[in-house]
C-alpha cells in the first residue's frame, strides 16, 4: 500500500498516526513535544524495567495478516537485555506450543513485534515495537524499531500471585489450586462464556498494525493497553465497541486501524487462567471529537463521560484457551482516571 508523505516534525509517526493528529489540529504540538521521545534504542531504565520481568504482552502476526496479543511468561531468566538496542526472550514449552500451535503466529527472523510490559504494583509501563532477528526455539532476539514510555493513567494497580496448576487427573501440591486441561477452541461467534468475560473486563490488550509491515521503524507491529471499569467494553451480537479516553494523543492504535482495520483483543479470566483472543476489524468513529474526561461524547444515540470517540469491532473468531495462564493479578486500587468515566446508557 502505497502512502501519499504527510509532513511531521516527529518522523517517528507514520501516515494513519498524522492523519489522525492533523484532524484534530494538534500534529505540531504533538510533533513538538515528542521529538526525541520515540526513540531507537532503550534508555538505562528501560532496559532495567524489562529485565525484571513485568507483565509484558507480545503483538505477532498470525497465518491470516492479523495482529494478535498475547501475554508472555517464564522464569526470572525471561528477559535479557545484551544492548540498548536488543531485548532476549526465554519463553517456554508452553508459551512456545500457544504461539506456534494454538495460535498460528509467526516469530521467524526478520518477523516484526509490538511489546508492552506494566509492572502493575506502580503502574509503569513501556512500549518497544521491534523486529526479531534471531529465533531459535524458545529464544527469541528482538531488535528495537522504536522505544518509548507511557502515561500510566487507566492502569488499575494489582498484586500478581502465580498460581499452582493441577492438570486433570493430577494430584494437589497445596490447597491453592485450579485444574487445567488447556484446550483450545474457536469459534467465529461470541459465546456466552466469552461474553460475560469481556464484558466484566477492567482491563484489555489491543494489538494493531501497519498496513505493509515494511522496513521502516514506524511500519511495524503495536500492542496497547486499555484499562476502564467494569463493563466499559460492550458487547452486542458479534460486535464489541469499546470507549476511546483522552490519551497521549499518538494514536498508536487509531492510526494503525486508519491503514488496516485488522486488530487482535486479548481478554482473561483472572480465576481460571482462560485466555481470550479476539480477532476482529476495527472502525473508529467519531475522529473528530476532542471531549475531555468530563464531557460525553455521543455514538449511535449512546452518551459516555470521558469517551472522545468509539472503536467498533466486527469479530470474526475467538479462540479460547483454558486454563493456561498461570498468574493471578487483582485489583489493589483503580485508576482514579478510570473512575470518572462513565458508562453505557
Amino acid at each position: 500500500m502505497s502512502l501519499p508523505k504527510l509532513s511531521s516534525i516527529n518522523p517517528a509517526f507514520h501516515y494513519g498516526e498524522i492523519a489522525l493528529q492533523k484532524k484534530l489540529g494538534i500534529d505540531k504540538e504533538i510533533g513538538e513535544r515528542t521529538n526525541g521521545f520515540i526513540r531507537s534504542y532503550m534508555p538505562e531504565q528501560h532496559r532495567l524495567f524489562f529485565t525484571s520481568s513485568p507483565f509484558t504482552v507480545f503483538a505477532l502476526v498470525d497465518d491470516e495478516g492479523y495482529p494478535v496479543a498475547m501475554p508472555i511468561w517464564g522464569e526470572d531468566d525471561l528477559i535479557e537485555s545484551p544492548s540498548p538496542t536488543q531485548l532476549r526472550f526465554h519463553l517456554p514449552d508452553e508459551v512456545l506450543n500457544m504461539i506456534q500451535n494454538s495460535l498460528n503466529l509467526d516469530v521467524m527472523a526478520g518477523s516484526k513485534i509490538g511489546i508492552v510490559g506494566i509492572e502493575y504494583a506502580t503502574r509503569r509501563r513501556n512500549r518497544l515495537n521491534g523486529t526479531i532477528s534471531h529465533a531459535k526455539k524458545g529464544n527469541l532476539t528482538v531488535l528495537v524499531d522504536q522505544s518509548f514510555g507511557n502515561c500510566p493513567q487507566y492502569i488499575h494497580k494489582r498484586n500478581t500471585t502465580k498460581k499452582r496448576r493441577l492438570v486433570i487427573g493430577g494430584q494437589p501440591e497445596s490447597n491453592v489450586f485450579y485444574n487445567v486441561n488447556m484446550t483450545t477452541t474457536t469459534t467465529n461467534v461470541i459465546d456466552t462464556r466469552a461474553r460475560t468475560i469481556i464484558e466484566s473486563a477492567e482491563t484489555f490488550f489491543i494489538a494493531s498494525r501497519h498496513s505493509s509491515l515494511g522496513q521502516e521503524a514506524n511500519e511495524g507491529l503495536d500492542v496497547s493497553h486499555r484499562g476502564g471499569k467494569a463493563g466499559f467494553v460492550n458487547v452486542k451480537g458479534n460486535t464489541i465497541t469499546f470507549p476511546d479516553f483522552s490519551g497521549n494523543k499518538f494514536f498508536n492504535t487509531l492510526g494503525n486501524i486508519l491503514l488496516d482495520p485488522r486488530v487482535g483483543l486479548c481478554f482473561w479470566d483472572n480465576k481460571t487462567g482462560d485466555l481470550f483472543f479476539v480477532k476482529a476489524k476495527a472502525k473508529v468513529e467519531p475522529i473528530e471529537s476532542k471531549a475531555s474526561v468530563f464531557k460525553e461524547t455521543e455514538f449511535k444515540g449512546t452518551a459516555f463521560k470521558g469517551a472522545e470517540r468509539f472503536v467498533s469491532l466486527s469479530v470474526v473468531s475467538v479462540t479460547h484457551i483454558a486454563g493456561i495462564y498461570p498468574y493471578s493479578h487483582e485489583i489493589t486500587e483503580r485508576s482514579p482516571y478510570a473512575l470518572q468515566t462513565g458508562d453505557w446508557k
